[in-house]
């Protein structure tokens, strides 16, 4: 039962109801075709019967009385009784079952009376009629000679392919007429159809634009039955813009208005000594890494809204050029599309916002600063899922023991190194909540290869 509801949930509201009319109309048109069938058929018997029954009259009107017997004249009203595989017959039997006369065509075609196990011999004055064979059927018809006390039966035998051949064409003509009226009325109601879901997707399109950056609501032009929808979701996405402005503006004043008098208790426990100095620094570490954690926290939550596609290798390059001032005296050399190609800059778009991809970037750039002897690399690829930048450093590199460890919050591979290990937990959390993922591996520079994927944005492409 779950299988059979997850493949319904699967199927289109079009479709859905394309398929119920269809199934409704095919019942409806199927019910009406067999009761046509078996009306025009029951038309066709009783219009043979009627034909075989005044053909039997017409073999009586020939019958005269001579003397004791009975004779019939050579000449008949019904001209097919005297040819050949006409495909009408004629018999009259005694009430012992004596043959008394045969026409001419069943004569020359061999065709013989009906059986009393085919069909049962009528009361006087009654007729029967049914199929005496598969293509034959039959009419008996009992009458009294009361002149001459005897009684005899008038049997007309007809061959059945002339009116199966009219069944067959009704039936074909039906069957035509019943699938052409099928085939307008699905096409209709599948324009019907179409029209009125319209609206429906026209509003799927716009929250597509939507996911992609492209548009900020879904607009108002919607039929009475969507208009509160779309009333609410244009204030439901108003409303968490606003939101997410405001929670931005307050943690961004708060990590400013924390930073300068966290600065100045740390340097002035620096320039003191002794266990209250040492408090101090230990407390006021303490404070920065939790403004960083909480930091952190609040960009690395998932935006309710989309965001749209941001050109990645541009903050890169903004990243790499203000650590190449910072570590000048390092000489790092840099490896990275740009340095070739500045059109590669706008090659690969991911769908982040640009504050988070500053720092995700940011964290991987510096550390690859921080830990290199002397060459840093970057490049970016296109992936099934979105777009993975690779920074790869010649250092040390991160044993494969601690790969796993180093993203955690507070763990650092190298513990000689100032930080407060927290850099890359800050990247996999704000990777983490965009759909994407940290890796660590080994470069062949010598150092460690950090893969970050992020989902692409509309456009997004590489080289060629």
């Amino acid at each position: 039962m779950a299988a059979l509801r997850a493949r319904l949930a699967a199927v289109g509201l079009q479709s859905r109801l394309l398929l119920l009319t269809a199934l409704v109309l095919g019942t409806c048109l199927g019910a009406a075709g067999w009761v046509l069938d078996r009306s025009f058929k029951a038309t066709v018997r009783a219009a043979a019967a009627e034909q075989l029954q005044a053909t039997a009259h017409g073999i009586l009107g020939a019958a005269d009385e001579r003397g004791s017997e009975i004779v019939f004249a050579t000449t008949l009203a019904e001209p097919r009784l005297t040819q050949r595989q006409s495909g009408l017959y004629g018999f009259v039997q005694d009430a012992g079952g004596d043959l008394l006369w045969r026409s001419p065509s069943a004569a020359a075609s061999g065709v013989e009376p009906p059986t009393i196990s085919q069909l049962r011999r009528p009361a006087p004055g009654e007729s029967v009629f049914a199929k005496q064979t598969a293509t034959h059927f039959a009419l008996g018809y009992t009458v009294v000679w009361e002149s001459l006390g005897a009684q005899m039966t008038i049997w007309v035998v007809a061959d059945w392919t002339p009116y199966r051949g009219r069944i067959l064409a009704f039936r074909r003509n039906v069957a035509i007429g019943l699938t052409g009226a099928a085939l307008f009325f699905l096409f209709g109601q599948l324009a019907a159809v179409r029209l009125g879901l319209a609206p429906l997707r026209r509003m799927v399109a716009r929250i597509r634009h939507l996911e992609a950056g492209e548009a900020t609501d879904i607009g108002q032009d919607y039929p009475p039955e969507l208009s509160g929808l779309a009333r609410t979701l244009n204030r439901f996405i108003a409303h968490e813009r606003d939101n997410r402005e405001r929670y931005r503006h307050a943690m961004d004043d708060l990590a400013h208005s924390l930073k300068t008098p966290l600065a100045v208790l740390k340097n002035a426990a620096r320039e003191q000594s002794g266990t209250d100095a040492d408090m101090v620094r230990e407390q006021v570490t303490r404070m920065e890494t939790t403004v960083a954690h909480q930091l952190s926290r609040a960009a690395a939550a998932r935006l309710t809204l989309p965001v749209p596609p941001l050109a990645l290798l541009p903050t890169a390059a903004r990243v790499t050029r203000a650590l190449r001032h910072a570590y000048a005296e390092k000489g790092v050399a840099v490896e990275a599309p740009w340095e070739t190609d500045e059109s590669e800059l706008d090659a690969y778009a991911v769908r982040v916002d640009e504050r988070d991809a500053l720092e995700m970037l940011g964290n991987l750039i510096e550390n690859a600063f921080k830990y290199t002897r002397s060459r840093v690399r970057i490049s970016a690829a296109l992936t099934p899922g979105g777009v993975a930048t690779t920074v790869e450093d010649d250092g040390n590199g991160i044993p494969e023991s601690m790969r796993e460890r180093v993203l955690r919050r507070g763990v650092r591979a190298d513990a000689a190194t100032t930080g407060q290990g927290i850099g890359l937990a800050v990247v996999v959390e704000i990777a983490t909540s965009y759909g994407g993922r940290l890796e660590i591996g080994g470069s062949d520079l010598g150092g460690a290869a950090v893969r970050l994927e992020l989902p692409g944005g509309r456009g997004s492409g590489g080289p060629g």
